[in-house]
């Protein structure tokens, strides 16, 4: 515990991942002491015109709740019982809320493992607990501008919440799709599809899974999904060459893989702006190749 706080990460992850074992062997001891550190370091917030003392507490308070939750991540995976821990989850969920993006980035990749390894840990806290946040940082952009003297470089802080709540989305549609509501996630799956690459392929995964799982919604909001495709599949080559032509062959590939696959969905085809964008598809000769693929998959 006296690590908990360390400026190194290494030595961070090395106490989480002991506090994690240490809460699979002796949970009762443990995990009152892990909810004690949460609780005393949680829900700081700290103004812009704060004293760099208050700067400096806020920033310890940040490393302890990432100590928790990934110590709580560890202890998930490593098959903690979870009748043990069930009563805590709602104090170690609540760091979702944190102001600081590690500290939400690490409660994320703890629902992920819950959702992955013990998805009975969240699926009664869903509702409550957990989607409110996800719905929120699925669609967080947090952009600036970095000067680096001759040139400038835009930094997006969230895409890695945004890479991570699409991740537990997936896999709770996989592991506890009851636990989701299907209709509410349409609209931040058609927001994954024309967000940057990582998360369109992830979006585009996602899409394919539900187009058997989920067929209606899926067809009831295939309208939503015209637009950002057919970007992707507008996106221009230039001077591309190598392996960064052929990245970039795939990602387009990834949105005619999901457009074939949606318009073999019951009621999706009667939508007549995803039918036309369908019709353009396969009429433009520099898609044929792809497609035929494609065909040849399914």
């Amino acid at each position: 515990f006296t690590h908990s706080t360390d400026k190194e990460e290494g030595v961070r992850t090395m106490a989480a991942e002991c506090l994690g074992s240490l809460t699979c062997l002796q949970p009762s001891e443990i995990l009152p002491q892990l909810k004690d550190l949460a609780s005393k370091h949680s829900g700081t917030k700290v103004s812009d015109d704060a004293s760099e003392e208050e700067k400096d507490a806020a920033k310890k308070d940040a490393l302890a709740c990432w100590t928790v939750a990934t110590a709580v991540k560890f202890a998930i995976a490593g098959k903690v019982d979870p009748e043990q821990l069930g009563p805590f989850m709602p104090t170690f969920l609540a760091l979702l809320k944190e102001e600081d993006l590690l500290v939400k980035n690490t409660a994320l990749l703890m629902v992920y493992s819950a959702v992955h390894h013990k998805p009975q840990l969240v699926t009664g806290l869903m509702h409550e607990h957990i989607l409110p946040s996800l719905y929120e940082l699925a669609c967080l952009n947090l952009k600036r501008v970095v000067d680096m003297g001759p040139f400038k470089h835009t930094v997006d802080d969230a895409l890695p919440l945004r890479k991570a709540s699409l991740s537990i989305f997936a896999t709770c549609l996989e592991k506890c799709p009851s636990s989701i509501d299907i209709a509410a996630f349409m609209p931040v799956l058609a927001k994954a599809l024309e967000d940057v690459e990582d998360v369109q392929l992830q979006a585009h995964q996602i899409c394919i899974s539900m187009c058997t799982r989920h067929p209606v919604p899926v067809a009831n909001s295939v309208e939503s999904f015209v637009e950002p495709l057919e970007k992707t599949l507008n996106k221009k080559k230039g001077q591309k060459t190598g392996t960064e032509l052929e990245r970039l062959n795939d990602w387009i590939k990834s949105a005619l893989r999901v457009i074939v696959v949606l318009s073999g969905v019951d009621g999706a085809m009667s939508n007549r702006k995803f039918s036309d964008l369908v019709e353009r598809t396969r009429k433009n000769a520099k898609y044929h190749a792809m497609l035929e693929a494609i065909d040849e998959e399914h």
